[in-house]
């Protein structure tokens, strides 16, 4: 094995010069330095290209391109950075998140030290404007095991793993067609191939850094029609997935049908009411669930396009509340 391996770093970016310059920055100031960052531009329109192109002049190291293929999207850019990529080792990120000073060097270490897995998972930290000002730990608890963890919304995010290079060819990298879900999608099919890995969970070790979202708009954030539908397809998929691979559980069924009813209910706040109606169907036609439970979440999804509530902000915090808090886990037990 290599004493210095090459980590390459891919970035999708998408109207980001705000914040990109900083996170070039967490990657240019790395203690480990054989690496090479791969930017793939999706199409800004605010000077990031300009900006980030600019950094690359000054070290050979980054490197930057268009998207020259669809679908638009960061899955399509991430795959992109892929192909063009020379790394023994792949890490993922995105444009408004950093990496602490010392994670390259940590991760290939952590990759020597294991060189039969796949890929290796690190804990990441939440900040909100600078980092430090928050102490949370992303992905903090699991439930079971990692498959039906994701599907409680409980999974790694893109920067949290270091993959060796063939594993992802293998996995044929990110799906593109899925504007929503692509790393819970890439990482739940790592696990469904038996890939090898190790999550590393001592708080001591976090190594990255994610924006929160409440103050700085990420990409995958508003919620649209086209959002949505990337949603259902997602979690058609990982129900097909599941069953072929015969792991689908009654629990994880229920856990799908769970998701199924956040996406109809969202449907509903779009005014897409035919598509709420026709999703929450499907779940009950594929026998996610029983009949009382269809009944009762098509009562809910009936209840919170009623619109009263839909002119009260308190009525609707509460009820939106009550879905996030109470009803998926009570539809678990029906």
């Amino acid at each position: 094995m290599k004493d210095f391996p090459l980590v390459s770093v891919i970035m999708p970016l998408y109207n980001r010069v705000h914040l990109v310059g900083e996170t070039i920055n967490s990657v240019i100031h790395q203690t480990y330095e054989n690496w090479e960052l791969l930017i793939v531009d999706d199409g800004s329109t605010d000077g990031s290209y300009e900006y980030a192109k600019a950094i690359a002049v000054q070290d050979s190291r980054v490197r930057i391109c268009k998207r020259d293929c669809s679908p638009k999207g960061a899955p399509t850019c991430r795959n992109i950075g892929l192909n063009k990529s020379e790394g023994d080792y792949i890490i993922f990120l995105d444009s408004d998140d950093l990496f602490a000073s010392q994670c390259f060097e940590q991760r290939v270490q952590a990759a020597q030290q294991y060189p039969d897995r796949d890929f290796l998972v690190f804990p990441i930290k939440y900040f909100e404007y600078q980092v430090g000002d928050r102490n949370d730990i992303f992905f903090r608890y699991f439930y079971q095991d990692y498959i039906t963890s994701f599907l409680l919304k409980s999974h790694w995010i893109t920067m949290s793993p270091i993959w060796k290079r063939e594993a992802l060819v293998r996995l044929k990298g990110f799906d593109e067609q899925l504007a929503c879900m692509q790393d819970s999608d890439l990482h739940l099919r790592a696990l469904l191939e038996g890939m090898q890995f190790k999550v590393f969970r001592d708080p001591s070790l976090v190594d990255g850094y994610l924006r929160d979202s409440n103050h700085y708009s990420r990409i995958s954030n508003n919620l649209t029609a086209h959002k949505l539908d990337s949603k259902v397809a997602a979690n058609r998929k990982m129900f097909v997935l599941l069953s072929e691979k015969k792991m689908l559980t009654p629990i994880r069924t229920r856990m799908i049908a769970a998701h199924f009813l956040n996406i109809s209910w969202n449907y509903r706040l779009l005014g897409e009411e035919k598509k709420a109606q026709q999703l929450w169907l499907e779940a009950y036609q594929k026998e996610m669930i029983n009949r009382r439970s269809y009944q009762i979440g098509k009562s809910f999804i009936a209840v919170r396009n009623n619109h009263i509530i839909k002119k009260s902000r308190l009525l609707s915090g509460i009820v939106k509340r009550i879905y996030q808090t109470f009803l998926p886990q009570f539809l678990l037990y029906l």
